[in-house]
C-alpha cells in the first residue's frame, strides 16, 4: 500500500504539470492568435500540399525546438500514465501516446493554417514526431529515476542535501539555456564564417558595449549567473570554497567551449573572467553561511550578534535590490509623462501573453524569460529570510505583505517602462517576475526551514544498492571508449591503406568533430540492444518491447549518423529518397537496416544467459524473427538502391540468413569476452573467439556475392568492402587476412564498450533487481 500511496504523490503533480504543458503546447503554437477563416475544402487542400522545406543554418533552431517542444510532452505523459511503473503499463501508454504525439502535432499543424502568422511544414511534423517517440524512449531509460527524484522533493532534507539538489537542478537548466538555440554546427567553415562575423572573442573585455552603463550591467550579469551555482555546491558540505570556485570556472569553461559550435551565440573569453568573479562571490557567501552556524530554525538570534540587526537586515536588503531592479528595466529614466504618449502605450495591456516572444528568435525569448525570472527571484529570497527572522506573532501579517509586494514590484516596474519610450511594457514579463519571485521564495523559506542534519535512517543491503548504482563508472567509461574510439577513427580516415568507403565517413571539413559523433553512435550501436536484453519481462512484454526498442535504436543511430558522416555516405547503403517521402524515407530505411545489427547483438546478449546455464527460450526467438523479416523486405525486397542488394549472394533469403549468422557470431564472441564468467567456464572464452573467425568468415562467404560486373571489372563483394581504393582490388587471400585483422578488431572493440555494462548488470540483479544477468 506505501507504494500505491507514493505512486499517487507523484501522479498528481505529474498530472497537472502534463495539463499545464499541454495547453502551452498548444496555445505556443496557435500565438499571437491572429485567426483568419479559411473554408474547410481550401484548408485541406494547402494541408495537403504541406511542403517539406529545406532546412539552412538559420532554420536549424526552429526545427529543433520544435523537437524539444514534445520531448517534455510525451515524457511527463507516461508518467500519467503508467504511474504505476509495471512493463504493461509502459507498454500501453507508448502504444497509445505515440499515436496521440502524432495526431497532435497534425492537428496543430492544421489548424495554424487559419493563423497565418504560422508555418505550416512537414519539417514542423517530423520533428513534433521524433519528439514525442524521443520523450517515451526517455521515460523508459530514465522514468523510474525521475519519479524517484521528484517524490525525493517530498523528504525531509538537511541543508546540505537539499542544496546539492538545487546545485545540479540549476546547473542542468545553466547548460541547456548555454546551448540554445541548438542551431548546432560541426562545419569548420560556419565556425569560420562565425569567427569573421565577431562571435568568437580571444580578447578579453574587447566587445564590451560602448554605454558604461551597459557594460557593467553585461558584466554584473554574466557573473550573477554564476554566483547561485558556486553558492550552493559550497553550501552542499561536500566541497571547500576552492573546489566549488574551480567547479563553477571549469563548468562556465566548458560551456564556452560548447557554444563554438552553437552558431548564433557568441564565444567570448571574457566570460571566464565574469564566471571567475561570480564563482569567487557565491563560494565567499556560502563560506560564510556555513560557518555561522544557524541552528535548524533557519536565520534566527545568534548571541554575538545584534538582533535588531539581524530583524532588519533582510528589509534593507530587499529595498536595495528593489533600487537594483529600477535601475536595471528603468535606466535611463527617460521618462515621458504627456498623456497622449501614455495612453497610446497602455494598449499593452489588451496584448495577448507571449505575443512579444514570438516576434523574436527562440533565444531571445529564453533569455527574456531567465531575465525576468531570475532578477526577482532575489526578491522572493530575500522577503523569506525577512518573514522567517521574525517573531512568531508578525510572521502572519509579513507573509501576507510579502506576497503583495511580489506581485506589486513587478506591475510598478511595468507601469515605469510604460513611460520609457525604448522599453517594452508586458502583462506577460509582469507575470514571469511574480512567478520567479514566487519561486525565489519558496526554495529559500524550504531552505531555511530545512535541519542542518538529518538522521540517516537504516538503509538495507537492497535498498543501499538501489541508491547507490553499481552503474556509476559507466559514465567514465563512455567518456574514454567514445574518445578513444573518436581518435581511432580519425587515425583511419587519414590512413592510405583502409579501405575507401571507411575514409568517406568523415565530413572533410571537420573530421575530428565527425570522428566524434561517429563513434557516440557506434557506442550507442553496441550498448542499447544489451540494455533490451538485461531487462526481465515477461514473454509477452519482450514480443513488444523488442520491436519499438529497435525502433529507437534504429532512430537515434539515424540522428547521430546525420550529423556524424556525410549525406551521400547515408545514400551509399539506402539510396537516396524514391518515394517523395525525402529525410522520413531515408530515415526509416536506416532504421530497418540498423535493426538487423541490433537484433543480432540482442540475441547474442540473450546467447549468453544460456552460457551461463540459464535457459534460452523460444520467445527471444519468436521476437528476433519478425524484425529480421521486415528488415529483409525494406532493406533488400524494397531497396531504393542495389548498393547492398548487388553485394548479396543469391539465392538472397538464403544469403542474408547468412550474414545475420555470421553477425550473431562475431557479437556472441564479443559478448563471451565481456560478460563475466565463472573460473569454470572462462576456458570456453579463447575458444569462442578462436571458433568464431572460421564459421563467420564461412557464414560471409555464403552469404556475400562472388562476382560482381561493375564500373568495367570484376570483383568479388568482400574485395569491394574491403580494398583500399576502386582501381587496385586485392587478392582474396589479403582480403582474408583483412577480414581476419576486422573481426578480431570488432570483438576487441565490441568487448570494451560493453564490459561494464555486463558487469553492472550482474551486479544488479545479484541485489534483486529485475536484471536478468
Amino acid at each position: 500500500m506505501t507504494g500505491v500511496a507514493e505512486g499517487t504523490r507523484v501522479r498528481l503533480p505529474l498530472l497537472l504539470l502534463a495539463l499545464a504543458y499541454t495547453l502551452f503546447v498548444v496555445y505556443g503554437s496557435l500565438v499571437p492568435l491572429e485567426f483568419r477563416p479559411l473554408s474547410w475544402d481550401t484548408a485541406v487542400a494547402r494541408f495537403g500540399a504541406m511542403p517539406f522545406l529545406k532546412l539552412g543554418i538559420g532554420s536549424r533552431a526552429d526545427w529543433m525546438a520544435n523537437l524539444l517542444l514534445f520531448i517534455p510532452l510525451t515524457f511527463v505523459w507516461m508518467g500519467v500514465l503508467s504511474p504505476s511503473g509495471t512493463l504493461l503499463g509502459r507498454l500501453a501508454a507508448t502504444l497509445v501516446l505515440i499515436p496521440l504525439a502524432t495526431a497532435l502535432s497534425l492537428g496543430i499543424e492544421f489548424v495554424q493554417l487559419f493563423f497565418p502568422q504560422r508555418t505550416v511544414s512537414q519539417n514542423d511534423v517530423f520533428a513534433e514526431t521524433l519528439g514525442g517517440v524521443l520523450g517515451v524512449a526517455l521515460w523508459w531509460v530514465a522514468g523510474a529515476r525521475f519519479s524517484a527524484w521528484l517524490q525525493g522533493w517530498r523528504a525531509q532534507h538537511s541543508r546540505a542535501a537539499l542544496a546539492e539538489r538545487i546545485a545540479w537542478t540549476y546547473f542542468a537548466g545553466v547548460l541547456v539555456y548555454n546551448v540554445l538555440p541548438l542551431d548546432l554546427t560541426i562545419s569548420a567553415v560556419e565556425i569560420f564564417h562565425k569567427w569573421q562575423d565577431g562571435r568568437v572573442n580571444l580578447i578579453p573585455f574587447a566587445r564590451l558595449p560602448a554605454d558604461p552603463f551597459y557594460a557593467v550591467y553585461e558584466i554584473a550579469t554574466d557573473a550573477l549567473l554564476w554566483v547561485p551555482l558556486a553558492l550552493l555546491w559550497r553550501l552542499d558540505g561536500k566541497r571547500g570554497p576552492w573546489r566549488a570556485w574551480g567547479m563553477t570556472l571549469v563548468t562556465a569553461a566548458t560551456l564556452e567551449v560548447l557554444q563554438l559550435f552553437v552558431f548564433s551565440r557568441v564565444s567570448d573569453i571574457t566570460d571566464l573572467f565574469t564566471a571567475a568573479a561570480g564563482a569567487a562571490l557565491g563560494t565567499g557567501i556560502g563560506s560564510r553561511v556555513r560557518g555561522r552556524g544557524a541552528h535548524a530554525e533557519g536565520l534566527t538570534r545568534d548571541r554575538g550578534t545584534s538582533w535588531a540587526m539581524r530583524r532588519w537586515a533582510p528589509f534593507v536588503l530587499t529595498a536595495l535590490w528593489m533600487a537594483a531592479l529600477a535601475l536595471v528595466f528603468w535606466f535611463p529614466f527617460d521618462f515621458r509623462t504627456d498623456g497622449a504618449f501614455v495612453r497610446t502605450r497602455l494598449d499593452f495591456v489588451l496584448r495577448v501573453p507571449f505575443e512579444v516572444y514570438y516576434f523574436g528568435t527562440e533565444y531571445r525569448a529564453i533569455t527574456e524569460v531567465l531575465r525576468k525570472t531570475l532578477f526577482f527571484a532575489p526578491l522572493g529570497a530575500l522577503l523569506a529570510w525577512g518573514v522567517a527572522v521574525q517573531p512568531w506573532r508578525l510572521r502572519a501579517p509579513l507573509f501576507v505583505l510579502a506576497l503583495l509586494l511580489l506581485a506589486a514590484v513587478p506591475a510598478v516596474i511595468e507601469f515605469g517602462q510604460v513611460m520609457l519610450p525604448h522599453k517594452i511594457a508586458d502583462t506577460t514579463d509582469w507575470f514571469l517576475a511574480w512567478a520567479g519571485g514566487l519561486a525565489g521564495y519558496a526554495l529559500a523559506r524550504r531552505f531555511a526551514r530545512a535541519p542542518r542534519v538529518v538522521a540517516a535512517p537504516h538503509v538495507s543491503r537492497g535498498e543501499e544498492a538501489h541508491t547507490n548504482p553499481a552503474s556509476q563508472p559507466v559514465g567514465w567509461h563512455f567518456v574514454f571508449s567514445t574518445a578513444g574510439l573518436a581518435l581511432l577513427l580519425w587515425l583511419l580516415g587519414q590512413a592510405a591503406f583502409v579501405p575507401y568507403n571507411v575514409r568517406e565517413l568523415l565530413q572533410h571539413d571537420s573530421p575530428v568533430l565527425s570522428a566524434l559523433l561517429l563513434a557516440v553512435a557506434c557506442y550507442w550501436l553496441a550498448v542499447w540492444p544489451l540494455w533490451l536484453a538485461r531487462r526481465r519481462v515477461s514473454a509477452l512484454a519482450r514480443l513488444l518491447q523488442l520491436p519499438f526498442g529497435l525502433f529507437v535504436y534504429g532512430l537515434v543511430a539515424f540522428l547521430l549518423l546525420r550529423f556524424a558522416v556525410p549525406e551521400e555516405s547515408l545514400h551509399d547503403l539506402v539510396g537516396s529518397p524514391i518515394l517523395g517521402w525525402g529525410q522520413w524515407e531515408t530515415g526509416v530505411r536506416w532504421i530497418a537496416l540498423a535493426s538487423v545489427p541490433g537484433a543480432m547483438l540482442y540475441l547474442a546478449a540473450q546467447s549468453i544467459r544460456r552460457w551461463r546455464g540459464r535457459t534460452l527460450g523460444a520467445i527471444h526467438f519468436c521476437a528476433v524473427l519478425p524484425v529480421l523479416a521486415i528488415a529483409y523486405w525494406a532493406v533488400v525486397h524494397r531497396a531504393a538502391t542495389d548498393n547492398l542488394v548487388e553485394l548479396i549472394a543469391t539465392p538472397r533469403p538464403l544469403a542474408f540468413a547468412a550474414l545475420c549468422g555470421a553477425l550473431w557470431l562475431l557479437f556472441f564472441a564479443a559478448a563471451s569476452v565481456a560478460s563475466p564468467q565463472s573460473a569454470s567456464m572462462r576456458f570456453g572464452r579463447p575458444i569462442v573467439v578462436a571458433l568464431s573467425l572460421p564459421l563467420a568468415a564461412l557464414l560471409v562467404h555464403f552469404g556475400l556475392a562472388d562476382e560482381i560486373d561493375k564500373y568495367g571489372q570484376r570483383f568479388s563483394a568482400l574485395q569491394f568492402l574491403l580494398s583500399a581504393d576502386r582501381q587496385n582490388y586485392a587478392a582474396p587471400a589479403y582480403i582474408w587476412l583483412r577480414y581476419a585483422g576486422v573481426h578480431v578488431l570488432v570483438i576487441a572493440g565490441l568487448a570494451f564498450i560493453q564490459w561494464p555494462h555486463f558487469r553492472t548488470a550482474r551486479r544488479t540483479h545479484a541485489q534483486g533487481s529485475d536484471v536478468p544477468y
